[in-house]
């Protein structure tokens, strides 16, 4: 947060589209380092769980349970960041609504004051607020992953089963928004896999995190004692843990380029 943010009262220009309000330098630091960072501590803690790390080493399950829950504070983090920026037509808007109404209002084919258009305007705020929840369960899930919680481990399990879901349904929601949106003519919302093409890093980002939630979502799934029984079943695991964590910090990757090389106004 800028100090100008908090010295003086923020005022939206009626000229602004405050859908599209452009993210400071610092905004972008700040998520883009801390979604990073989360990604890779992903990476290394799935390395944690493959047999021949944590029969060598007594202390590996442990690196690997802190490493999924810094990784996952980081990732609430940034989501937390992320929808504060979106909430706008959801909630805790009210010094945006006016403008909003004024300068957006085309955008929606329904008036604010019906269902329709209550969800219209907030539909991309609930799309950021279950990537929120997603990160909120990895982070309970995560804490349940160390050792010293082993007696929970199966509910930290299905913590992070769960949060993978709303993860993958979020970035799959996500990229099924971009493929309808037209960045020449924001009133033709048809679905079209060339919009996803005219922003491919974003793609990208959406798109790799989906899939980091699928292999999580499985390779969870394969981590509960019913299935878990063998090395090789094991192996199995901590491979797609590894696939999840690759796919994140591809994700992350991607957004670092969509922030710092390409154009923002």
């Amino acid at each position: 947060m800028t100090s100008t943010t908090e010295e003086t009262p923020f005022v939206v220009s009626l000229n602004d589209n405050v859908l599209e309000r452009p993210q400071s330098s610092l905004w972008r630091i700040f998520h883009g380092t801390h979604y990073m960072i989360g990604a890779l501590n992903f990476c290394i803690g799935s390395c944690m769980f493959f047999p021949s790390v944590y029969n060598n080493y007594s202390f590996a399950l442990t690196i690997g349970g802190w490493l999924f829950t810094i990784g996952s504070f980081l990732f609430l983090l940034v989501d937390l960041q992320e929808w504060w920026y979106h909430r706008v037509g959801c909630c805790f808007d009210g010094k945006y609504r006016t403008s909003l109404e004024t300068h957006a209002s085309s955008l929606f084919r329904n008036p604010r004051n019906t269902f329709h258009g209550r969800y219209e305007r907030a539909e991309v705020g609930i799309n950021f607020f279950m990537s929120v929840c997603g990160s909120a369960l990895y982070l309970a899930g995560s804490i349940l992953f160390i050792p010293v919680f082993r007696n929970e481990l199966v509910s930290g399990e299905w913590l992070f089963i769960v949060g993978s879901a709303f993860i993958h349904v979020s970035q799959t929601w996500k990229v099924y928004r971009s493929a309808c949106t037209n960045i020449h003519d924001r009133h033709d919302r048809r679905f079209r896999l060339s919009n996803l093409l005219k922003d491919i890093p974003a793609f990208g980002v959406d798109g790799f995190a989906g899939i980091g939630g699928v292999f999580y979502f499985i390779g969870t799934i394969l981590f509960l004692p019913a299935f878990n029984k063998t090395n090789m079943d094991a192996v199995r695991v901590a491979v797609l843990f590894v696939c999840g964590g690759t796919s994140f910090t591809l994700s992350a990757l991607f957004l670092q380029y969509r922030y710092h090389f390409t154009h923002h106004d």
